[in-house]
């Protein structure tokens, strides 16, 4: 008898207590099932293997008051990533080094003492993360107990296979829907509800042993996990790892046994099999030098292109959006993509009907990449699909773009309101776009004042389909939450035409997180109020006192909704190279998780952060250098340096 018996007889057994309980078609006897349940007793009492689904240790649901912070036994800390082969011969070198999948999920660390699991807990800021343990404990596939009685300590990425993702999303409504598994994971395995919880099916792959065993080789640790009952990130060595053809071999199969394994992946990870040496490469602020990950180049599917679907955005922008037969993207069934402007349209010569190839970006957004047949056979609205306003074609940065021309159209409104109330905006939790969308048709709102006296029709709400009186009452909440806000964040709301975030940071600081200081500014100061900030040009500053001009009675009363309280500041640190040098960060990004922690990163080594280039920048982060974007352009004709993400953190260095 081995963990392959024990598997087998659990799952033997809670399909007979299925049968028993919720069908009229018993398929075992309780004699027999009574003697396996006692045989299965004896196996794990001498494997010392227990899983989380055993009949013998069937785990009690239990609902958390929140979710608790904990701080971590080791440091778990993220890896640096490459897209170019040529980078990772170089860092394999001469070491002895394995290839393993990247799962995309959320990272976990488990801590069993004793044999038994002790804790559970998310990654986190890699410093602390939350205690997840009552959610871990409903897996199937993690041990409940062990063999092992050392302490152990492993980490590894809960994920949720693709298949019971779609089965998931299926159920739920469209403004609903998960866009990717590492989504659902994220919310599943922090959930209050363990019960809510076990029914996503998460799974807990290994993928680094941390404390226990030899701990000589993590390959060797790995694979003694799997001997009493981890599941582990598929594997692969090979004494021919450091060679090019080799080495894209190995790729290719390990990204075969990601799919294989319904394994939600986003690249593959070389690291160097030895312990001590593992160790003594070190490691930076964010990432361990032991490792690397790959990000793979975007792989190609053809479908054929069924229509192109034209959006109305805040701005009174129309968006077109490809539309095409669905397509499996890598694990992702994937039927819409942007197409950004007209001009992307015509260059491409798409035309309805036409075969086409498409990609998901970086493993993520999906994009059309071009058009096999180009017949050109497409239409442009001459009237919004919303308002039935006509249309007018505008041209912007030698792209032409398609506008509405009715400043009261409600998709404007929506693409607004959806905007304000937006995670960098205003935050309001539980507001989404179908939601506003219901209340603008029902007339109950079309500003962002409205959205701050929807307790007005809070009984209206609570009769209304897909409402309820705790939904009701958590959007109500969150409203009144919003209601603590800073400058950045209100400046940011009102959509002011060129007006980003960073500039809103920009304008908040230079006012002192003062309403009425950024309201004095403008009254003395007019265009040029602002235009002595690095990163605020001539363009902006009339931008901002003609939105004000036009609208300074709605967002004086508006600013009344809210108290305005100052954020913390960043922590500095002293970096000559980046101290007081203004940076411009645009297009994606590989070692960070988003723009917004490489930002996070400039400003904490004291550096600036804005929106475009100008004269005052002195440098503009792009890892795509020859890209023909405005930004890059621009650079080029001010001589201003364009650095990719790794010369910024050569810098940081």
């Amino acid at each position: 008898m081995d963990k392959v018996d024990i598997v087998k007889r659990v799952q033997e057994l809670n399909a007979a207590s299925e049968a028993y309980y919720n069908s009229d078609n018993p398929i075992m006897s309780d004699y027999e099932f009574d003697n396996k349940l006692e045989e299965l007793r004896m196996w794990e009492e001498e494997t010392s293997i227990v899983f989380a689904n055993s009949p013998t240790h069937n785990v009690g649901y239990s609902i958390a008051d929140e979710l608790k912070e904990v701080e971590h036994n080791h440091l778990m800390l993220s890896l640096d990533k490459t897209k170019f082969i040529d980078e990772l011969i170089k860092f394999i070198g001469d070491k002895d080094c394995f290839l393993s999948v990247k799962a995309d999920g959320l990272t976990t660390s488990l801590h069993y003492i004793d044999g038994k699991l002790i804790s559970a807990e998310t990654r986190g800021d890699g410093i602390r993360g939350f205690d997840c343990l009552q959610n871990v404990l409903t897996m199937k596939n993690v041990p409940k107990e062990i063999p092992y009685k050392d302490e152990l300590i492993i980490d590894g990425e809960t994920i949720i296979g693709w298949d019971t993702f779609r089965e998931i999303n299926d159920k739920l409504p469209e403004d609903k829907k998960y866009k990717h598994p590492r989504n659902l994971v994220s919310g599943s395995l922090q959930l209050l509800d363990s019960k809510e919880a076990a029914s996503r099916n998460m799974r807990f792959v290994a993928w680094r042993v941390i404390k226990g065993f030899e701990h000589k080789t993590p390959s060797k640790d790995l694979f003694k996990a799997k001997d009493i009952g981890f599941e582990i990130i598929p594997i692969l060595k090979s004494p021919k790892i450091n060679q090019k053809k080799e080495l894209v071999v190995l790729l290719n199969q390990i990204r075969e046994s990601a799919n294989s394994h319904n394994i939600p992946y986003d690249g593959a990870v070389v690291a160097v099999d030895d312990y001590k040496i593992a160790d003594s490469m070190g490691r930076t602020d964010k990432f361990f030098r032991h490792s690397m990950a790959y990000k793979y180049e975007d792989e190609l599917f053809e479908t054929v292109l069924t229509d192109i679907e034209w959006n109305t955005s805040k701005t009174g922008l129309i968006n077109p959006v490809a539309i095409f037969d669905p397509v499996d993207l890598n694990g992702a069934i994937t039927t819409r993509a942007t197409l950004h402007n007209i001009t992307y349209i015509k260059d491409m010569m798409l035309g309805i009907g036409d075969r086409i190839r498409v990609y998901r970006s970086n493993m993520v957004i999906p994009k059309v990449h071009d058009s096999i047949d180009k017949s050109g056979n497409f239409d442009v609205p001459v009237f919004c699909p919303i308002c039935k306003s006509p249309t007018k074609i505008v041209k912007e940065n030698n792209s032409e773009v398609l506008y509405c021309t009715n400043p009261n159209c409600k998709g404007i409104i929506l693409g607004k309101l959806s905007h304000a109330v937006s995670r960098n905006a205003l935050n309001i939790d539980n507001l989404s776009e179908a939601t506003l969308e219901k209340m603008i048709k029902l007339g109950w709102v079309s500003s962002i004042k409205d959205i701050y006296h929807l307790s007005f029709y809070k009984n209206h709400m609570q009769i209304l389909d897909g409402f309820g009186k705790k939904s009701v009452e958590k959007l109500l909440d969150s409203i009144e939450k919003s209601r603590n806000t800073n400058l950045q964040r209100f400046l940011y709301s009102l959509s002011i035409p060129l007006l980003g975030n960073s500039a809103s940071k920009d304008i908040s600081e230079f006012c002192g997180n003062n309403f009425n200081s950024f309201v004095d500014a403008l009254t003395e100061g007019g265009k040029d109020a602002f235009t002595s900030i690095n990163g605020i040009g001539e363009a902006l500053g009339k931008s901002i006192i003609n939105y004000w001009n036009k609208h300074n009675e709605e967002i004086m009363d508006l600013a009344q909704e809210f108290t305005f309280s100052k954020d913390e500041k960043i922590e500095k640190v002293e970096n000559d190279k980046i101290n007081g040098k203004v940076f411009v960060v645009t297009g994606s990004v590989n070692h960070y998780k988003n723009r917004n922690e490489l930002k996070t990163d400039i400003e904490k080594n004291g550096g600036k952060v804005t929106g475009s280039v100008t004269s005052k920048t002195d440098y503009l982060i792009n890892n795509d250098i020859d890209s023909n974007s405005s930004k890059n352009k621009k650079a080029k004709e001010l001589n201003i340096p364009i650095i990719t993400e790794e010369q910024f953190l050569s810098m940081l260095k």
